[in-house]
């Protein structure tokens, strides 16, 4: 009984969604009649005192349950006939006395109270009747994916008996795809330092393009504008329009040098390692603003073709991953020669590599990604290896290269292209 009349109890004082709009206004206009009849029953008791009273507690009942609209409505309702019934002179609506007037200043000042509290909490309830909907439905939606995990586990333990003994059967198969794919994988490598090759080759070649096409155009399209400007003085307009053309057509050519050179710089070919190690790190030092100190011997003597070749294209790579990813402002290129092997390390004071993705990069995992995984193949055909260390305090690239492996491996290499 307790409990029922408790759960009455709250239903009556629940408020009501904004969504029902006629019934908050209804419940409203009845809260005022019942208000002025209330008053009405106890004006023997109140006589000529506590005119409003039954109007506040219909305000502040509205103001929890309907919200601020419906509650200004109750009041208008009640203060109008509360003042046209019961407050001298009676049956009028023009306040004559200043107690009438404070009294209606106090009335509209109390409701006001009234409804701004009651819409205060109207919200804290609704949120709270929303917050408890939606707990209940998380609830029950747990409940139900508890029933439908423990069948999914029961239909689990019944299909993992069943894989097992399939597996059992596949273990065989599998250990010959293993084989092949061992052989695949080696072709793959294999396709891949010849891909490589051809990418060499073909940078060779459009960096000899450019510099004797596009390079030739623009040297061309300089002279032009020169000879224009000995032919007469041309108007200040004009000029301005040369001036410009002109700079455009350094900037160009420029571009294109920086383009050709670094696709495949000349020095390479003509002057080694050496000089094209020292080229590349200083122009990389002015573009990228990173203070580089390069310990290259002057008097290095030359390697093989392929060999150089790979030291300049991992001096590429790890240049362009400190400048990408290191956030370093030094750096250092060191090459040392012995008699029977050649060291480059690349080195920097950046963030380094974090312990995931450092343990990627020294097991030639398949997230290691492109530049290193190509780095380490070249390595790997010229019988070297590559070593990548990083603490928080920077990263190294670290290369061996044994002097007589390479040179075998590069003429190797020289025949079977040949052929």
């Amino acid at each position: 009984m307790a409990g029922a009349f408790r759960r009455g109890i709250r239903t009556f004082l629940s408020p009501l969604s904004d969504e029902n709009l006629a019934q908050r206004f209804t419940v409203a206009t009845l809260a005022g009649v019942l208000a002025i009849i209330l008053r009405w029953v106890l004006d023997p008791v109140l006589g000529h005192v506590a005119f409003y009273v039954t109007v506040f507690m219909a305000v502040a009942y509205c103001a929890l349950v309907c919200g601020y609209a419906p509650a200004t409505l109750t009041a208008l309702l009640g203060f109008v006939g509360i003042f046209y019934w019961f407050v001298d002179p009676r049956h009028s609506l023009l306040p004559t006395r200043p107690a009438e007037i404070h009294g209606v200043v106090g009335f509209f000042l109390v409701s006001t109270v009234l409804v701004a509290l009651g819409e205060a909490n109207r919200n804290k309830q609704l949120r709270l009747n929303q917050t408890i909907v939606t707990l209940t439905a998380e609830i029950r939606e747990r409940q139900q994916a508890q029933r439908d995990l423990r069948a999914a586990h029961d239909q689990l333990e019944q299909r993992v008996q069943e894989r097992t003994h399939e597996l059992f059967e596949a273990l065989e198969h599998l250990q010959a795809e293993i084989s092949v794919r061992e052989r695949t994988e080696e072709e793959l490598r294999r396709l891949s330092l010849r891909l490589m090759s051809v990418q060499d080759d073909e940078r060779r070649h459009i960096a000899r393009e450019l510099h004797d096409t596009a390079g030739q155009t623009l040297a061309a399209m300089k002279m032009s504008i020169a000879l224009i400007r000995q032919i007469e003085k041309p108007r200040p307009e004009l000029q301005v329009l040369i001036d410009d053309l002109n700079a455009l057509a350094d900037a160009a050519l420029q571009e294109v040098r920086t383009t050709s050179y670094l696709l495949h710089p000349p020095l390479l070919d003509e002057a080694g390692i050496a000089s094209a190690a020292r080229w590349f790190t200083e122009g990389f030092a002015r573009r990228s603003g990173i203070e580089i100190r390069c310990e290259i011997p002057t008097n290095l003597e030359r390697l093989s073709r392929d060999c150089e070749l790979v030291l300049f294209r991992i001096l590429q790579e790890s240049l362009t991953n400190v400048h990408r990813h290191s956030e370093a402002s030094a750096a250092w290129v060191r090459l040392e020669r012995d008699a029977e092997q050649l060291q480059l390390e690349i080195g920097d004071n950046g963030k380094g590599i974090d312990e995931s993705r450092l343990r990627c990069l020294v097991m030639s995992g398949a997230n290691a990604g492109v530049g290193i995984a190509g780095m380490r193949e070249r390595v790997r055909q010229l019988g070297g290896r590559l070593e990548v260390h990083s603490t928080g305090t920077g990263t190294t690239v670290h290369v061996i290269l044994p002097l007589l492996e390479s040179i075998r491996s590069s003429s190797s290499n020289a025949v079977s292209v040949s052929q």
